[in-house]
């Protein structure tokens, strides 16, 4: 293994899991980008797919009394048709122009979540199916689910824990997910797991420190400074797929 890449590799998955701890989401969001920069997305989208379950898994078994199975499970069944075309994406597009696409996906959710306008009530079936889907085609693709699906449970009524709940179970279900069709169409492999188990100790550092200034820190500024960091994430990963097709 190339050891500088994997340091870049820890250090990109302490910033997203702190961003995690933080937010209560945007792992994937986070590492996705930052380790595109140090390996070519078809092995930085393992990576962040592997991460995935250990990064939510404490937070789903904690909230599970504030989480809405039906909607979750709505979400989820939206989404696993879309799986399979985003994987095919991740396996046959050029690094570079997966660099580009993951930047620009990162941009545009960052953007929307600031924008993003009040709905008041509850998601309906329909919105949930529709945004499951566009979510399992970015978890596919870039490891990414959370934009969609979470523009729309955060635009609801629902409290924030149960929104924080709920976000959690589809992320880890839709991760999982991929994981398996990954692992099927060989894109998981034995290096991309090598390189998750090296950087799970960041992992647990990052995330514990972000859970540690979530309690000490107010709504509004913690959010803004994990949209911050999300779009920073975004635009360095654009300006490196630009930079490598000049």
């Amino acid at each position: 293994m190339d050891w500088l890449a994997v340091s870049g590799a820890v250090l990109a998955v302490t910033v997203a899991s702190f961003v995690r701890g933080l937010t209560g989401f945007g792992f994937a969001i986070v590492a996705t980008p930052l380790l595109a920069l140090v390996y070519p997305p078809a092995v930085a989208v393992p990576i962040a797919t592997l991460l995935q379950i250990p990064s939510g898994l404490p937070t789903v078994l904690r909230d599970w009394d504030d989480t809405n199975f039906r909607a979750a499970a709505i979400a989820w069944i939206g989404g696993m048709p879309a799986l399979i075309p985003g994987v095919f994406f991740l396996g046959v597009l050029p690094a570079d122009v997966m660099r580009l696409i993951v930047g620009g996906v990162v941009v545009f959710s960052t953007v929307a979540l600031a924008l993003g306008r009040k709905l008041n009530r509850d998601p309906k079936s329909y919105e949930l199916v529709g945004a499951g889907a566009l979510s399992g085609l970015m978890q596919g693709a870039v490891a990414m689910a959370g934009p969609p699906i979470i523009l729309l449970i955060l635009s609801s009524s629902w409290t924030a824990a149960r929104c924080r709940a709920t976000l959690s179970f589809i992320f880890l279900l839709l991760g999982t997910a991929s994981l398996v069709f990954g692992t099927i169409h060989g894109i998981v492999n034995r290096e991309s797991l090598m390189i998750a188990a090296v950087t799970v100790p960041g992992l647990l550092l990052g995330q514990m420190v972000g859970t540690h200034f979530f309690v000490r820190i107010h709504a509004k500024r913690y959010r803004a400074v994990s949209t911050v960091c999300v779009a920073m994430a975004g635009l360095l990963v654009v300006v490196r797929g630009l930079l490598s097709l000049l």
